[in-house]
């Protein structure tokens, strides 16, 4: 479950707290186009993955970014050698030491460190994002209050769930659940113990989130006003304008094949 622990606010007060959520929006979309549609070599991909940290470390969210990319490091274990695999069967199963082995090996390498910076980036975002701020600034966007709601609500409750699950293992196990034992049958069985009280308790989570909200009134005024309102800061403006730009240079080199493909 160390994997979810990337969805957690964890507030503080530093310069990527304090930026406004568009403009870490705005740096998720940047490192999101370069890993998935410019780099597609293990060398860029490590170089994008370590741009990662300074920021987190900027954040303080340093521990919790390398607990998350902890828990997805088994995920990304499983790409690499799917990958991997899958290629060597298309080219043959041939020697380390051969040609084909390394470009089989290289883009799967590739692959598994893409999805590791997207944890991270996503990450970092999250952590430094309060949920407040982040549907203050869909709806802001232009995106519906519904949605915007319902989204961030899901983001909230998804480490909660977790958190939950993790609790409800434990105290089966203590009850002498064995989770590892049997086939593969078996083990799927064992997680129904597990799956049972999570379900019921999401149910009454939501019927009482239901009921506050109706007791609320909530969706009886179209037109909702605001507390407080997001305003685009010199820093927002300089910290987007710097991820394009960079973001958009390394796009123009690469098609000017000015860097190697």
């Amino acid at each position: 479950m160390r994997v979810f622990e990337g969805l957690y606010y964890v507030k503080r007060n530093t310069a990527m707290h304090r930026l406004d959520p568009r403009a870490k929006l705005v740096y998720v979309l940047c490192i999101t186009i370069l890993s998935t549609a410019v780099f597609h070599t293990a060398l860029p991909m490590i170089m994008l993955f370590i741009s990662v940290i300074p920021l987190a470390v900027e954040g303080r969210v340093l521990r919790r970014l390398l607990s998350t990319l902890r828990g997805g490091a088994m995920l990304a274990a499983f790409i690499f050698i799917f990958n991997f695999i899958g290629r060597l069967w298309n080219i043959g199963f041939v020697s380390p030491s051969s040609p084909e082995f390394l470009e089989a090996l290289m883009p799967s390498l590739a692959m598994a460190l893409r999805f590791l910076t997207l944890i991270a980036t996503f990450s970092i975002f999250f952590l430094t994002t309060s949920p407040d701020d982040f549907a203050q600034a869909l709806v802001q966007m232009r995106l519906p209050y519904d949605y915007a709601l319902t989204f961030t609500m899901a983001m909230r409750f998804i480490p909660t769930l977790a958190r939950e699950a993790q609790i409800v293992a434990d105290a089966q196990k203590s009850r002498g659940l064995e989770l590892e034992k049997g086939g593969f049958m078996q083990r799927i069985r064992n997680y129904i113990p597990i799956l049972v009280p999570l379900i019921v308790s999401s149910f009454r989570r939501a019927e009482t989130i239901a009921d506050a909200m109706e007791s609320r009134a909530f969706g009886a005024s179209k037109k909702r006003s605001f507390l407080y309102m997001l305003r685009f800061k010199l820093s927002d403006t300089l910290f987007s304008a710097i991820c394009i730009a960079i973001t958009a240079a390394i796009i123009w080199l690469r098609l000017s094949s000015f860097l190697p493909p």
